[in-house]
């Protein structure tokens, strides 16, 4: 059972935590002036303009010093795109034809692949564990389409609780203002909704961006780092400064959909769930290839992957880029979560994953694919690659943290968690075999093992196209050969520089 089950009573379900208060000392509404309160040990400020002033440091305790300030003049963000359209991109329907063609042509692959398996038992002598893995993982993959097809979102109950959306943000100038915009745009009760932005000592023009946005939406709290602090600090100040009972956290450059909110917070209706992450596809999909291939995989990884653990109630990470938490669940681990260090050296990377398994502990996480956003993807193959290899040291991190636990969860996802732990360490090798020792040392192709990995991918791929209708679902080929020619090698420099804390992905150190 939960540790600190949090149930929230049908009397302070529905309690505000948007009013007008005075600014601390004058005795004036703050919709007059705007306020700033700073911290000198911390070196951090908080400016609010009709949200309430906090009276001392979250991080040190210390008594903030205030003064007021005027607010930027309103500058009217540009034209937003048509939501209704940009959901009917995302989600179309193609052509039935076109899906039943390549279903079947799928379907053969996969048959083949087995019946080589089956029949070619000679093949064992001359690569054994090619073969042996590659049943292992062809099982693997197959389970979590069959689980993810039982898979039921949490219905929508009227739930509508105080909530709290966080972004924290580093040197997102072009997006953050737009980011803001879209939580206010999605719906969602504005007086049981709060919103603060964390600038994590950004050296371009993010925190001018967020006080323009303030001066538009002024119940906007926004915390300013003199200096670059990590994700983890902006995250845990903006939880212990939010007044909701659950917290949403968005990318800097995640943009939600109409009602995304409402839809993500009904799960926590259930006391026992204590973090819910919701569904985010590419925004900028059709930039180029590499874009497209992420598009596809995201697609996978929440529709099949997060779907196939939500059933058991143990989703593996939480995504930064949209993913609520019950906030008495984060405060209760949030010293442990501070204090995580990796070989001595903080551990600011994988801070989703991290708080994921702290709170998986004790709670059931789930995902709710009705939850829509879409983020911001690398476009270019430089930072793409340096932020696969964070997310590789993420992963590792997660995985070994949560070993310590998870086998007393329920058996059959537990022996999947070890499985991803384990598999991809020795895949490159089993690669290596299959590809270029085994053919070179014994004169065979190892032929089940190629049909079954384009079978496997045509099948993913497939499955994005018919739920999406997006016809670039061809670039998950795409995806699987830059995977099997150089990102799955990825796992051993990750192992090698697993007290890293660089970013990769933006000017972070």
């Amino acid at each position: 059972m939960p540790c600190c089950v949090f149930k929230q009573s049908p009397e302070n379900r529905h309690m505000p935590i948007n009013t007008h208060y005075s600014a601390p000392g004058t005795g004036r509404p703050t919709d007059w002036q705007g306020m700033i309160s700073r911290c000198e040990t911390c070196k951090l400020s908080i400016r609010v303009i009709e949200s309430p002033s906090p009276s001392v440091c979250p991080f040190c305790r210390a008594v903030l010093h205030h003064k007021p300030c005027t607010p930027p003049t309103p500058v009217p963000l540009p034209p937003e795109e048509n939501l209704e359209e940009r959901r009917r991109f995302l989600y179309g329907k193609p052509p039935l034809w076109i899906v039943l063609t390549l279903g079947m042509i799928g379907t053969l692959l996969l048959t083949g692949a087995v019946y080589l398996q089956v029949t070619n038992l000679e093949h064992y002598w001359y690569a054994p564990a090619v073969n042996i893995y590659s049943v292992i993982v062809g099982m693997f993959i197959i389970s979590r389409f069959i689980f993810a097809a039982f898979y039921i979102p949490p219905p929508k109950v009227g739930f509508h609780p105080a909530v709290s959306v966080v972004i924290p943000c580093m040197n997102e100038e072009k997006s953050i203002a737009r980011s803001i915009a879209r939580v206010y745009a999605g719906g969602y009760p504005s007086d049981l909704m709060e919103v603060l932005t964390i600038n994590d000592g950004s050296t371009d023009n993010t925190l001018q961006e967020m006080l323009r946005a303030q001066a538009l939406f002024p119940r906007l709290v926004v915390v300013d780092f003199e200096y670059n602090r990590g994700l983890s600090h902006g995250m845990a100040c903006a939880s212990m400064l939010a007044r909701g009972d659950f917290i949403v956290y968005v990318d800097s450059d995640t943009f939600l959909m109409p009602d995304a909110i409402e839809k993500l917070v009904q799960g926590f209706i259930d006391p026992t769930v204590g973090g819910i992450a919701g569904h985010t596809d590419v925004e900028n999909a059709r930039v180029n290839l590499l874009t497209k291939m992420q598009d596809v995989r995201y697609f996978f990884s929440y529709k099949i992957m997060k779907a196939s653990e939500s059933i058991f109630g143990m989703v593996s990470c939480l995504p930064g880029c949209f993913s609520a938490y019950r906030r008495v669940c984060v405060l209760h681990v949030m010293e442990e979560w501070m204090k995580e260090k990796v070989f001595g050296v903080d551990g600011r990377f994988g801070d989703d994953r991290s708080l994921t398994n702290l709170v998986l502990r004790d709670y059931r996480i789930l995902y709710d694919d009705e939850a829509l956003a879409t983020t911001i993807v690398p476009e270019s193959w430089m930072q793409y690659t340096r932020q696969q290899a964070r997310w590789m040291r993420s992963s590792i991190r997660g995985m070994i943290n949560a070993s310590t636990f998870i086998w007393r969860k329920h058996p059959v996802p537990a022996l999947s968690w070890y499985a991803m732990m384990f598999l991809p360490v020795i895949e490159p090798w089993i690669i290596l075999q299959a590809l270029l020792i085994v053919p070179m040392v014994s004169g065979v192709i190892t032929t089940s093992y190629i049909i079954g990995v384009t079978g496997i991918t045509l099948v993913w791929s497939l499955y994005h196209l018919q739920k999406t209708g997006r016809t670039h679902w061809w670039a998950g080929f795409i995806f699987t050969l830059t995977y099997v020619f150089f990102f799955c090698w990825q796992i051993y420099y990750a192992l090698f520089t697993l007290s890293s804390s660089k970013w990769g992905t933006r000017a972070q150190q």
